[in-house]
């Protein structure tokens, strides 16, 4: 994964988890807004997870062949 790709991919991700937490303060539980904000706040945290798997796996991949 290239820098430019990670940081982008965590910059959206960052995005969709700090919207998505600002709305759910505002919304009302049990409303169909209510449902989608917290979907997209799932959303913005699999993606930072995965952002962050991601870098792991390819700073250990160049450890052990780059040395």
């Amino acid at each position: 994964m290239g820098p430019q790709i990670g940081r982008a991919a965590l910059g959206w991700a960052a995005f969709l988890v700090l919207a998505s937490v600002v709305l759910l303060i505002t919304l009302t539980p049990g409303t169909p807004e209510f449902v989608v904000t917290l979907f997209t706040l799932c959303l913005g945290l699999l993606l930072g997870l995965i952002v962050v798997v991601g870098v792991v796996v390819s700073r250990r991949r160049e450890k052990r062949e780059g040395g």
